[in-house]
């Protein structure tokens, strides 16, 4: 009897059909990836061609200037800017610039927004040397050897690596929070009022009120908003328009003193006589031990 072989041509040609599946899969991610580099290739060569730069917010710097700054020209991909690199390049080269965004606008444009810098505090250092500051903190104008009276003095920030552009430091960095704050307080309750600060001893601010109509003891900067609210409103409220003085902030259960000019000039004259005659004393003294 004749063996019988059995044969199966349906299964080899579903294994067949698998096995041509599989080589089409593999060929059309192949396919996929190749679309997506050269997709990629024509977005950062022919593609997205920057056409128009939209600049807004300059004043003082012209387009040109800008767009100098920033390193962009013309045949620009809309792709290949670093738009954070651009933004500190901008701020770098010019130093009244205090902000600046950056930002793609499909299909073709750039658009630049900045924010220019005012002259806000003149900042003593070094002795008789002074600098100007924007609000933000960066440095307009260095080595002045007379004070701005037209801005707002702050006076013992001990300031280190004085230079244009870059935002202030303090060697006492604790300093520079507590000022950056007072300025919030002070921009939010009596803007423009506050003509210098003096934080020399941070525990014991001093600042000037109205041109100098009244001086403010203020104490240390613990709970300054509330000190600050405080105070201006003693100076509205209770004091007259045309009140001068010495204003001393003593804590929050004991308020506040207020001494008016004529008082402190009493005040100023007892201690000189005070002092006259502790003088007088000691050169009597002085004098008695040397006879004897």
């Amino acid at each position: 009897m004749q063996d019988v072989v059995k044969t199966n041509p349906q299964g080899t040609r579903r294994r067949k059909k698998r096995r041509r599946r599989g080589n089409m899969s593999l060929y059309y991610l192949m396919l996929f990836v190749a679309s997506v580099i050269i997709l990629y290739a024509l977005s950062r060569t022919v593609f997205f061609k920057v056409e128009n730069y939209e600049i807004s917010g300059n004043e003082r710097y012209s387009d040109s200037e800008i767009l100098g700054a920033a390193g962009l020209g013309d045949n620009e991909n809309l792709y290949n800017i670093d738009l954070s690199a651009t933004e500190q390049k901008i701020k770098k080269a010019l130093i009244y610039i205090d902000d600046v965004n950056v930002s793609r606008e499909l299909p073709s444009t750039i658009v630049i927004e900045v924010t220019e810098a005012e002259e806000f505090a003149c900042c003593q250092y070094e002795g008789n040397r002074y600098a100007v500051i924007s609000r933000s903190g960066r440095y307009l104008s260095t080595e002045q050897a007379e004070p701005d009276e037209e801005l707002l003095q702050i006076y013992g920030l001990d300031l280190i690596d004085v230079s244009l552009g870059d935002e202030f430091t303090s060697s006492d960095e604790n300093k520079k929070t507590i000022i950056m704050n007072l300025l919030d307080v002070i921009e939010d309750i009596c803007p423009g009022m506050i003509d210098y600060i003096d934080i020399t001893d941070r525990t014991d601010i001093l600042m000037s009120y109205d041109n100098g109509r009244i001086e403010i003891d203020f104490g240390s900067s613990l709970d300054y908003e509330y000190k600050m609210r405080y105070l201006i409103t003693i100076i509205t409220a209770n004091l007259d328009a045309d009140a001068s003085g010495e204003l001393i902030y003593i804590s929050s259960s004991s308020g506040v003193s207020f001494i008016p000019d004529e008082g402190l000039e009493e005040l100023e004259q007892s201690k000189d006589k005070i002092e006259n005659m502790t003088e007088t004393e000691e050169e009597e003294t002085e004098s008695s031990e040397t006879d004897e």
